[in-house]
Parts: structure tokens; sequence; C-alpha cells
């Protein structure tokens, strides 16, 4: 019985030991799911929160760790366009960029969507943290592969310092966030260092915001004609729609404030939309010869139903697609060309026109002209102002409708404010302009009292039209 009883108890024992390993091995599963993002395997929110008490035990006082906040641009309509699992492996394939990068002496996590957080390693001056950032936005800048598919995305990152810009990880977050807006506003695949100015501008945003999503549900975003002038009949050639706004609040905000924050949402599609709708409708009223030019925006240029949302809008207002032209920048081309020639090939078998805006002040690649189906180019309005007192402004002029002519694509001149300058670009064959010299851009309703001022078919105009 002693035996029998030494021999039970040993089993026992050895079973309840199985039991606790297998509990503490469950355990420790499920903590490390609990503090992991189950699709990139990286850290999450609680965990980060957790190891940065950790992370800054050796920061001596003359040296710092940099919170550094992420997130992928226009990654919303590549999610939607592509789909969910395309989404995930560039989540994942971002993820691991980031970390290759990191190396073992910080943390990166997957706080949700496509934001991502870094705690960097110890830097001793501020340009270390810089260069960091430097390498990061370089590796996220190389084109993502997925089988067939490429795509090129962009990143912005915004920094706080402990211990400068703070102690507790959740101010940091919070201050590295204001950050990267901050470097999302000054242009693409940037960094900025939080700055406490910045708080008060995050705040003025976060209201635009809420105020602009309400102001486009309620159509209170307008638009507005400015007219395209013939030069040589000297009659309205046709009108762009220019996206106002006038909040209660804000008064009128500009189109370069509050155009970029839709498109930072994700609401730009459907400002488009009704936008157009309204355009299109507006157009029908005007003579049939006038044709009306609209913008769109470069994430739209990833939308593979664009065409076909624009197809539905025209045959709903009945506007023929040979009088409208929608106007794209070159930052749309270079995003995803593929993409873009696609969309671009299919607006244009619609009989639907596309022009370059802002030729000149980009990228200005002559390849655009040849490879992507354009049929005019407008003269950003920095070289047309200056054409009379800057000699290289009136040799960019001059190239670029040399350049429109030998390429039989029309060419547009901007910011046409003064009778001299109109004379200058007509003098040198530009066919077409557009500014205050001849008319602000107005109402739907002001666009039929503008036509009917054409005396003897020529729109009246002089230097008045722009002090008014």
């Amino acid at each position: 019985m002693s035996v029998f009883g030494l021999a039970y108890g040993i089993w026992v024992t050895k079973r309840l030991r199985k039991e606790l390993k297998v509990r503490s091995s469950a355990h420790s599963e499920a903590l490390a799911l609990a503090q992991h993002d189950p699709l990139t395997g990286l850290p999450n929110r609680r965990r980060l929160l957790e190891a940065f008490s950790d992370l800054i035990r050796d920061v001596k006082p003359d040296c710092f760790r940099a919170v550094m906040m992420l997130d992928l641009d226009g990654f919303k309509p590549i999610n939607d366009v592509y789909g969910h699992a395309f989404g995930d492996n560039l989540l994942r394939s971002f993820a691991e960029r980031l970390a290759e990068t990191l190396g073992k002496e910080g943390i990166v996590a997957r706080l949700g969507g496509d934001e991502f957080a870094i705690v960097s390693p110890v830097f001793k001056e501020k340009s270390e943290a810089a260069g960091f950032a430097r390498r990061l936005l370089t590796r996220i800048n190389d084109r993502f592969e997925f089988g067939d598919r490429q795509i090129s995305i962009g990143s912005g990152i915004g920094i706080a310092m402990y211990p400068h810009d703070g102690h507790a990880i959740t101010e940091l977050l919070r201050r590295a966030d204001i950050a990267l807006y901050r470097a999302k506003s000054s242009g693409r695949s940037t960094y900025r260092f939080f700055e406490v100015d910045m708080d008060a501008s995050i705040l003025h945003r976060t209201l635009l915001e809420q105020r602009l999503r309400r102001a486009i549900s309620e159509h209170e975003v307008k638009a507005y004609y400015q007219p395209i002038l013939d030069m040589d009949s000297g009659r309205i050639a046709g009108f762009e729609a220019l996206a106002r706004w006038t909040d209660s609040d804000f008064g009128k905000v500009p189109p370069l404030q509050f155009i970029p924050i839709a498109e930072d949402c994700g609401i730009i599609s459907e400002l488009t939309r009704h936008l157009l709708a309204d355009a299109c409708m507006v157009a029908t009223s005007w003579p049939e010869d006038l044709y009306l030019s609209f913008n769109l925006s470069p994430v739209q240029l990833q939308d593979p139903s664009l065409p076909e949302q624009v197809s539905t809008i025209l045959a709903e207002h009945g506007l023929a697609p040979q009088r409208l032209v929608l106007e794209i920048t070159e930052t749309s081309l270079v995003k995803n060309p593929e993409s873009a020639k696609r969309i671009l090939s299919e607006l244009t078998e619609l009989g639907i026109s596309i022009a370059l805006d802002d030729f000149g002040a980009g990228h200005s690649s002559l390849s655009y002209l040849r490879d992507f189906p354009i049929h005019k180019v407008k003269i950003d309005r920095s070289f047309t102002e200056r054409m009379l007192t800057d000699k290289q402004c009136a040799a960019i002029v001059e190239a670029i409708l040399v350049l429109s002519r030998g390429l039989d694509i029309d060419a547009v001149a901007e910011g046409v404010e003064e009778n001299d300058v109109h004379a200058a670009l007509n003098a040198h064959g530009c066919h077409y302009g557009q500014g205050f010299l001849y008319a602000a851009a107005v109402s739907a309703e002001d666009t039929s009292e503008l036509l009917a001022s054409q005396t003897d078919g020529r729109l009246p105009f002089s230097e008045k039209t722009n002090a008014a």
C-alpha cells in the first residue's frame, strides 16, 4: 500500500506539473496575442504603452528617444480599389520595412488601421533623429511588388522627443500625431518635429474637418465658374468649375485649405461627384460649343470605377462627353502611372478630353505628354504672372507654347491679370487664357449674364476687372 501510494503520488504530481505547464503556456500565448497585432505580428498599442517605461530607463540626461507616428498616404482608396486582401499584404510589407530599418534598439507598433508608431534608438543629437526619419522615408518610398502588380506609396512622419516634449507615452504619441499632420500638410514623404504652436493649428484643422463633413453632406460646397477665353475670337470658349465653400464661422475657406482635408479624410470622391453633377447640369444651359473643365484629385486616378462614375453623371444630366475636360496634375501621374494611364484611356474612349494642370510647376516630365492621352496643357500662373519681368519665365512660357504646337495640343495660360500679359501671350501664339483680367469665378446664375455680356461676340475686359 505504501509503494502504491507513493507511485500514485508521483503520478499525480507529474500530472499536475504537466497541467500547470500547459496552462502557463496557454497563458503566455494569450498574453502574447493580447499584446501583438494579429495581421502584422508587431506589438500593439497596449504592448507599446507597457514597454515604454523600460525603453526610457537607459536614457541619459543629455540623450533622448524619438517617438514617431506614421501612416500610409492614400491607404483608404488603395484598400477600396484593390480589395482588403491587397491592403493587408501592403500593411504587412510596410510593417516589415519599418522593423528592418529600426533594428533591435527600439520598438515599432501598429496602433490600428494604417497607423504605426516607433520609439527610436537613443540619440544624442536632433540631426540623428532626422537622419533616421529620412532613412525610413527612403525605404518606404521603394516600390512594393505583389506578383505582377507594383505600387508606390508615401508616408509622413511626425516626431516628438522624450523627455523634451513630454514624459508620458500617451502625450508623446499625441504630439507626434500633431507633427504628422503638419508633415503631411507640408508635402509628400516628409517629416516634422513637434513644435508648441502646432497644438492650436491642429485644433483649427479638426474643427474645420468636422464642418467640412457636414458641408459636403448638406451640399454647401458649391461650384463657381471662371471663363476660359479664346484669345483669337475674344469669345468665352468654356468655364472651369472651381469649388467654393463659405462656412458660417470660418467664413470663406480657400480650396487649398479644404481640398487636402477632404483627400485626407476620404471624402473627396463624394465631394467630386456632387460638384461634377451640379456643374454638368449648369453646363447644359450654355451654348453647345462651350466646354466644362473640371479638376480631379490625384486620389481619384487610383479608382478604376471613375470612368463609369463620370459616364453615369454625364448621362443623367445629358451633357455630351466631348464637352467635358478633366484636369489632372502631374502628381497624380507619378503616384501610380499604370493605373492612371488605364483610367485616362477609358475616359478618352468616352470622348472626354484630358488637361494637364499647372504644367511646368511640378515634375514636368515631357514623357507625360508622350505616354498619356493629354489634349491640353495649362501653363502655371507662376510663369504667366512674371513673364514680362522675368526672362526665365518668359522663356518657359514660349517653350511650352512651341511644344504644344508641335504636339498639336491646346495650351491655356492661367493667371492672366494684365492687358500687357494678354497681348504678349497672344503674340506668342497662345490661343486660350484664364484669369482675373477676363473675369473671376462666378456663380452658376451669373454665367448666363457673363455670356450675355459678350459685345459683338467678344467678352469685354479691362484691368478694372481684377480690381473688382
